[in-house]
């Protein structure tokens, strides 16, 4: 199931999860819900929530891409305290901007949300 414990869980002893870490559970929250809909809309199908456990080798698994465009978005676009242009929000806001500031030269995809999808080089094509 893709929800914010679970994405704790993910990345829990990870370098990044330090930073995961000092967003609240809100923002975590709206960040998972925004990348749900942007992989969705980028893949041209849900992601799915009821994937089996985790076995040693998996390559694809979409909750660890939500997870990974989620942790992505707030570190690109969102402070801690809760400030920023591009809050990732809870609802479809289709005209939600991407962060011109901390954003600037980099990408709207995160590599690894990617890899955990499909191949990187088929996707990015596609994205680009």
């Amino acid at each position: 199931m893709i929800n914010v414990a679970n994405a704790n869980a993910y990345f829990a002893g990870r370098t990044i999860g330090k930073f995961w870490a000092e967003y609240s559970g809100e923002q975590k929250e709206a960040a998972i819900a925004q990348a749900r809909r942007d992989l969705a809309r980028a893949v041209g199908r849900p992601m799915r929530d009821d994937e089996p456990p985790y076995a040693e080798g998996d390559k694809k698994r979409d909750e660890y891409a939500v997870y990974e465009q989620a942790a992505y978005t707030l570190l690109r676009d969102v402070n801690p305290e809760g400030t920023g242009e591009a809050l990732p929000s809870l609802n479809g806001d289709e005209t939600r901007q991407k962060n011109s500031t901390l954003a600037v030269g980099g990408s709207k995809w995160s590599i690894e949300a990617l890899s955990w999808l499909c191949d990187k080089l088929s996707l990015v094509t596609r994205l680009s």
